[in-house]
């Protein structure tokens, strides 16, 4: 099967476009994102490694030049981080969601479960970027992403139909896996580096 080549300008435009269609109109764009029944591979691609790479890039410069001598070393260590919680963070979210979901027995595929957890997070790595870049924003990025339980909530209700204590409770749970995770296995980087040193 050939794979049609596209240029990184078409990625970031189709990504950005992506974003700015899960902001305005999230359940329609929800909507379009289960039918397009994209694989793993074709959403990390598209989205998750082009908006994850920018928001690593962001906090390397970020970085580098928020400290008074510029040290290239510890900007590094903070990139690849940044960027291994976040892809690991993605993976073991996406694992638990599988177990959540069939747990509460929605018969979700899992194909649309890694769309679930990989768009979703994208709220996040918005965030992170616009934090990285002005410190001062550190509280209001911590409440916007906030709008990831929403997404999930309009999600959850294009995906499946279930009673609305039920859509609540799996709500509520995926998007404290999606906010936690990544931030617990940043600290577990961070504790190990300490350790190491």
């Amino acid at each position: 099967m050939n794979k049609e080549v596209v240029s990184l300008s078409v990625v970031y435009k189709n990504l950005f476009g992506r974003i700015k269609e899960l902001i305005v109109n999230p359940k329609k764009e929800w909507e379009l994102i289960f039918a397009e029944r994209k694989s793993t591979n074709d959403v990390l691609a598209q989205f998750t490694l082009p908006l994850l790479g920018l928001y690593t890039t962001i906090v390397f410069v970020g970085y580098l030049f928020s400290h008074q001598e510029l040290n290239f070393e510890a900007a590094l260590k903070e990139a690849v981080f940044t960027f291994s919680s976040h892809f690991f963070g993605l993976y073991v979210c996406y694992y638990l969601l599988v177990r959540v979901l069939n747990a509460f027995k929605l018969g979700v595929d899992k194909t649309i479960i890694f769309q679930l957890a990989a768009y979703s997070s994208g709220v996040v790595y918005i965030t992170g970027s616009l934090t990285a870049m002005v410190s001062e924003t550190i509280v209001i990025g911590s409440i916007i992403n906030f709008y990831l339980v929403y997404l999930l909530w309009l999600a959850f209700g294009v995906i499946t139909q279930v009673a609305k204590e039920q859509r609540v409770w799996v709500t509520v749970m995926s998007g404290i896996m999606l906010l936690v995770t990544p931030m617990l296995i940043y600290r577990l980087f961070v504790y190990i580096s300490n350790l190491t040193l």
